[in-house]
């Protein structure tokens, strides 16, 4: 049976160090601001354009002596890993689970190929760790996930995205200690006792102690006081619909909490804990323990009738995260399965942020209110295809009503203005048309910090969330914009949101004409 998304050793995650699931501050330090600029990125582009193109020459070297001696299938082979690379069309979400180096090289072709990837990857690592001195950490991720790809026993590697040496395979720390335990992993059932999984795929299931059938375990678990409870690396999933359905949204929970995390490294790390983790330490989190609790309800009715007394208003949602209880709240919609998966991935973004402190703070009640709501709605484009994990589709509705408005119906508020908007007045300063507009700005112009000139504001956004975010409430209360973070005016910023907008117009525009299956030229 195979590893599950997220769950099991072929998964791909950051390390709890790196992660952990509170932001660790020095008491009273604010967090440094940001230090990278344009420019110093650039020139670390530059540099690692430099080796990969030296990398794709040495490949390709390596192909033409493979096709003098005959294996012109293995030299393919060789052509096109070189094109990949020198493409970066790689996949970079899947790692193998094997230790390469127990099984070693089979020929003198594989050796001198594992030589060249060992030797790119050690200078990419190296990089990596220029990247987080200049004040780059996402940028620093991104490399360190080409390092284990090209070397996967890279050891500082593997241990920066969370994994574990277990026998002769890599995993997660979980999967370890459950397999330690005699666990085993079920692709529809979880994680089961190794002695359960035959009587399981029989059909029967053990519920307080005693084996029973499949549907009499179902009717007693339709109270929820009875639900499956379906612990995963970071999540504990709490629902009365299935085991299998929870299974499967542990899996999906898995694959966007790694991508939010790897995204968003420098959120839950200091710049001093990010050097000393990359310089082969390690940093104590608070609470890296912990899982983030969600429940699942079979059908709306049910839902509504739970929490109604919490909520009052609850009727009116397809989900939410309270953090008054630290739980977030769903229930199944069988009717629309991505609206209900892009509405998890929404609120499960407001309880990753609010539950990495220990009490959350009251973010964008006075201002950047945008930012709360801006960063959840981006995430609602997360998707997982073809084994790759990403965000951002200029096409998602969210990115598309934010091209709509400004570019078409010519609705846009000026950063500054949306900036200093707080939640009441973002929520409550108009009727429903110019609400949902601010929304889509906000969605917009988060892409827009996240993408714009592949990323050169990332760091900014991200440092402005951690400290709305930040337990110290010294560092919440200084006025630092998102501007300052950035380094440029709001007028610049405001040019080059629409720029951005007009790109991904072109961008969509390309792809539609290309038609389906074909790749658009970028």
């Amino acid at each position: 049976m195979s590893e599950p998304a997220g769950l099991g050793p072929r998964r791909f995650l950051l390390s709890a160090a790196v992660i952990g699931a509170t932001l660790l501050c020095l008491d009273g330090v604010s967090r440094n601001a940001v230090a990278g600029t344009a420019e110093a990125l650039e020139l670390l582009r530059q540099r690692h354009e430099a080796r990969r193109t030296e990398f794709v020459s040495q490949l390709r070297a390596l192909a033409g002596e493979v096709d003098e001696s005959g294996d012109a299938a293995r030299a393919h082979g060789l052509k096109r890993l070189a094109l990949q690379v020198e493409q970066q069309s790689l996949d970079l979400d899947e790692l193998p689970e094997t230790y390469r180096g127990t099984a070693g090289t089979t020929d003198e072709f594989e050796e001198q190929l594992w030589h060249l990837q060992e030797e790119y990857a050690a200078d990419v690592y190296l990089l990596s760790r220029r990247a987080v001195r200049g004040g780059f950490p996402s940028y620093a991720f991104h490399l360190v996930r080409e390092v284990a790809h090209h070397d996967p026993d890279h050891r500082r590697a593997r241990e920066l995205l969370g994994y574990v040496r277990y026998g002769d395979t890599w995993t997660t720390p979980f999967a370890a200690s459950m397999q330690r335990k005699n666990f085993q992993w079920h692709d529809r059932f979880g994680w089961l006792p190794a002695s359960h999984v035959e009587k399981y795929e029989e059909g029967l299931r053990l519920f307080n102690g005693r084996w029973m059938d499949a549907e009499t375990e179902a009717r007693h678990r339709t109270d929820f006081d009875n639900a499956w409870e379906i612990p995963t690396e970071h999540f504990l999933i709490v629902t009365n619909h299935s085991l299998e359905r929870g299974v499967e949204l542990g899996q999906a929970l898995e694959d966007f909490h790694r991508f939010f995390v790897r995204e968003l490294a420098a959120f839950f790390n200091t710049p001093q804990q990010m050097q000393k983790l990359f310089d082969g330490g390690s940093a104590a989190v608070r609470g890296a323990g912990s899982r983030h609790i969600i429940h699942f309800y079979r059908n709306r009715q049910e839902f509504v009738l739970r929490l109604q007394r919490k909520q009052p208003n609850v009727a009116i949602s397809n989900g939410l995260y309270l953090p008054s209880d630290r739980i977030a709240y769903f229930y199944h919609r069988p009717e629309d399965p991505q609206a209900n998966m892009e509405t998890m991935y929404h609120e499960v973004t407001h309880q990753l942020l609010g539950e990495s402190v220990r009490r959350t703070p009251d973010v964008g009640r006075d201002a950047d209110f945008w930012l709360v709501e801006g960063i959840a709605c981006y995430m609602e484009s997360f998707r997982r295809e073809n084994g790759e994990l990403t965000a951002g589709d200029p096409d998602h509705v969210r990115i598309y009503w934010a091209r709509e408005y400004a570019l078409r119906q010519d609705f846009i508020v000026p950063m500054q203005r949306l900036t200093q908007m707080g939640m009441r007045e973002f929520r409550l300063g108009g009727d429903v048309a110019t609400l949902q507009r601010y929304y889509a700005q906000s969605a917009g112009m988060t892409h827009f910090f996240m993408h714009y000139r592949d990323g050169i504001y990332r760091e900014a956004l991200i440092e402005h969330l951690a400290r709305m975010y930040s337990p110290d409430a010294r560092v919440r209360r200084r006025a630092t914009t998102i501007a300052e973070l950035a380094g440029v005016s709001f007028e610049t910023l405001d040019q080059q949101y629409l720029e951005h907008l007009r790109t991904l117009d072109a961008m969509v525009d390309a792809r539609d004409a290309a038609g389906p299956g074909e790749p658009a030229v970028p």
